[in-house]
């Protein structure tokens, strides 16, 4: 945390011992350890806390990701299935359309034996 040296830590000691004389000097040092435990939980909760709230952060973030490919997902299948309902109307269309076009004759040419429709034969007959 501190960068400091045992020379460094030797020169405060001498000087408290100094300023506070030999009896003074227990109690401060107890008390000043107790203030250094007290700060360093409070740093560690804060750090525990910071870092939790990264975590929810980083997980909201990636939810609300989450949350936009599923709903780009839904926007997807919802026009594919719009598209194959149209396709599917188109083909129903088609097919009533067949079914209720009138059926002409089908008869086969005497030349060739090719089927010819009913509109063919009456031109070849007209021909003849």
């Amino acid at each position: 945390m501190f960068d400091i040296g045992f020379s460094e830590l030797l020169l405060f000691g001498v000087i408290a011992l100094i300023v506070l004389g030999p009896e003074k000097l227990p109690q401060a040092a107890r008390t000043a350890g107790q203030w250094y435990a007290k700060l360093r939980l409070m740093i560690s909760t804060l750090q525990s806390e910071i870092e939790s709230e990264l975590d929810l952060a980083e997980t909201r973030k990636q939810m609300q990701d989450e949350l936009a490919k599923i709903r780009q997902t839904e926007t997807d299948m919802k026009r594919e299935l719009a598209e194959m309902r149209g396709n599917m109307q188109k083909f129903e269309d088609s097919q009533n359309h067949h079914l209720n076009e009138p059926h002409q004759p089908v008869a086969l040419d005497e030349q060739d034996h090719q089927p010819t429709s009913a509109s063919s034969l009456t031109t070849q007959e007209a021909d003849k």
